[in-house]
């Protein structure tokens, strides 16, 4: 009878997790740090693929072990109480600059152990000072972060989107978001699921925002509003097999053409004198997609999708000759 038990308390904890993942799948607002937190302001997101589990299970069962045992239910409010906090290491990481080829250290926050993409805005302080920093990870795409520090307070927007191969099973992703405490301490807590259809079509597409604001009073008696929103859309496409780079002249005849596998544009493209616009054709199982690029544009770009379903934006700057 003993051994049932345990069977019944693992079987409802799991429900409690799951659930925990399942509800509010579209959009979290207004997110709050724990009520001992206060002063903690929110910094980004971590993606992850499965479920971020930072349940305080002993705790959590002891309190509640009757009600379980019984089939009562429990409130997601009452279990985020339970949660628990993962935080993470500030270290230092070799960059390369792009443009210059240098190689240069930088300091970011690692959350250890832990597979996802970090979309963060961190304050770091180091011997340098204090200043702001940016982890924008391989599987974002399209990023924007922006600070906007005014007299009325400090507002940070961060935007992605997350472009997935249809049918390459990926079918769901955690949004957990990311704290910073008052002396700089980074740490994540569990979040909410996104789940989608594997055999979706391309094209379709969900939008998570993540927002806080913080209210505070200056010396003088005034009042100043601080806050952070987080914006991340995942997005279906089709698997690429080729592309094609299609130059055109005035006449739409074409001058050339140059096939690529996913992945492999160039760094640059020296475009032909006589070349008005280009077609960027991508050929999928879903059929061939085609993509204007005009003298306007400075890049072209095109996707390689990775064996776990995240598909990778590559850019190719296009060397247009001077206008005649």
């Amino acid at each position: 009878m003993k051994t049932n038990k345990i069977i019944i308390l693992a079987g409802c904890l799991l429900l409690v997790a799951f659930l925990l993942g399942a509800a509010g799948v579209i959009r979290l607002a207004d997110a709050a740090a724990p009520e001992s937190t206060d002063a903690d302001r929110l910094i980004g997101v971590l993606i992850t693929r499965e479920y971020l589990d930072l349940l305080d299970e002993e705790q959590f069962l002891n309190d509640h072990v009757g009600l379980l045992l019984e089939g009562g239910q429990i409130s997601e409010a009452e279990t985020a109480q339970y949660q628990g906090r993962l935080y993470a290491d500030l270290t230092e990481t070799l960059h390369t600059n792009e443009e210059t080829g240098e190689f240069f250290v930088g300091k970011e926050y690692v959350f250890d152990g832990v597979d996802g993409i970090r979309l963060i805005a961190p304050q770091i302080t180091d011997e340098d000072g204090s200043y702001s920093g940016t982890t924008v990870d391989e599987g974002i795409s399209d990023a924007g972060v922006s600070f906007l520090s005014t007299d009325q307070g400090e507002q940070i927007s961060l935007k992605g989107t997350i472009y997935v191969a249809s049918g390459s099973g990926l079918d769901r992703f955690y949004f957990n978001p990311v704290y910073q405490e008052p002396d700089g301490r980074v740490y994540v807590v569990s979040g909410h699921g996104v789940f989608w259809d594997s055999q979706e079509i391309p094209g379709a597409s969900w939008t998570t925002k993540l927002s806080e604001n913080r209210a505070a009073s200056t010396d003088d008696g005034a009042g100043s509003s601080s806050g952070t929103e987080v914006e991340v859309t995942v997005q279906l496409i089709g698997s690429p097999e080729s592309t094609a780079l299609l130059q055109f002249g005035g006449d739409h005849d074409l001058l050339d053409e140059t096939d690529y596998l996913p992945g492999a544009l160039p760094e640059q493209l020296d475009i032909l004198p006589d070349t008005e616009y280009i077609l960027l054709e991508t050929t999928s199982i879903e059929g061939i997609s085609r993509t204007l690029f005009q003298r306007a544009d400075a890049y072209a770009y095109a996707f390689s999708c990775r064996d776990d379903g995240i598909c990778i934006k590559q850019s190719c700057q296009l060397g247009w000759d001077d206008p005649q």
